[in-house]
């Protein structure tokens, strides 16, 4: 749950950047106008949703892989290899079988 109410959290952020962008792209005033060519936003243009969405999507991800615990990721690979020992055994055998009846 709390993952998930961290990423509702990104999403709303990300469309309040997207609203003040959009406002700052369509306003007529000097100031705007300064900040508008600061953001590349010329007369009609307005935002690149796609560019946008792109950024969106790249933001949960790192957000996303920030949590994985990169310490620890190696020693839970192998406690997971050796728990599942015995079906790499079955495998094996089976490949060996396999290679046995192609190649006779």
């Amino acid at each position: 749950m709390r993952s998930a109410l961290g990423v509702l959290s990104l999403f709303a952020f990300g469309v309040l950047g997207i609203g003040v962008l959009t406002v700052v792209g369509s306003g007529s005033g000097s100031r705007d106008v300064v900040l508008a060519e600061l953001l590349g936003l010329h007369d009609g243009e307005g935002l690149h949703f796609g560019s946008l969405a792109v950024g969106l999507v790249f933001g949960v991800v790192l957000s996303a892989l920030a949590r994985v615990s990169w310490s620890e990721l190696p020693h839970r690979f192998v406690a997971w290899l050796l728990s599942h020992g015995r079906i790499f055994f079955r495998l094996g055998l089976v490949a060996v079988f396999l290679g046995i009846l192609v190649f006779y």
